[in-house]
């Protein structure tokens, strides 16, 4: 087996990632005004490219395997620098672009997803704090500072002020 086959799925994982990225930043603008519809409906389209990344990691790890295999190498989870050292200097060179490149992609959709992560937490922070000035807290529904919780009626009188 030529490792073309390792080449297509790697440059398949690039693409998946690059697709995931544009996702993550269509995701920014419905973190911020909140709108909800839209960004599920973001977050079910980026499912399925995590589900389609998934399945092309573990096509490449099987065929990675294959290959290693057939060159005599027996490793479980191998990398793309295991490769690198039984190919052709061609090879290598191309597998060393790819490497980078998907190393690159990585790292971009890891930083965009962390600052997603700080516009949702800073998105909760902001509906905490709105719910706080909303709904009043016990202390300060007390009109009366001699009010106790266990008498919570003054002596003498009822609840309804009527006469029969």
């Amino acid at each position: 087996m030529s490792l073309n086959a390792v080449i297509q799925l790697i440059e398949r994982l690039i693409e998946i990632h690059e697709k995931l990225y544009s996702m993550a930043k269509k995701k920014v603008e419905p973190i911020k005004k909140g709108d909800m519809p839209v960004l599920g409906a973001l977050v079910r389209e980026e499912s399925k490219l995590i589900r389609m990344l998934q399945t092309t990691e573990l096509m490449r790890g099987k065929v990675v395997r294959t290959f290693l295999l057939e060159k005599g190498e027996v490793k479980e989870d191998a990398t793309i620098s295991d490769v690198m050292k039984l190919a052709s200097a061609d090879e290598k060179k191309k597998l060393d672009e790819l490497q980078k490149k998907l190393r690159a992609q990585v790292k971009m959709l890891k930083e965009q997803n962390d600052l997603n992560q700080e516009l949702i937490e800073e998105s909760l922070r902001f509906v905490n704090l709105s719910l706080d000035l909303i709904v009043p807290h016990k202390e300060d529904i007390s009109y009366n500072p001699k009010e106790r919780d266990d008498e919570p009626y003054e002596t003498g009188h009822s609840l309804f002020d009527s006469k029969a």
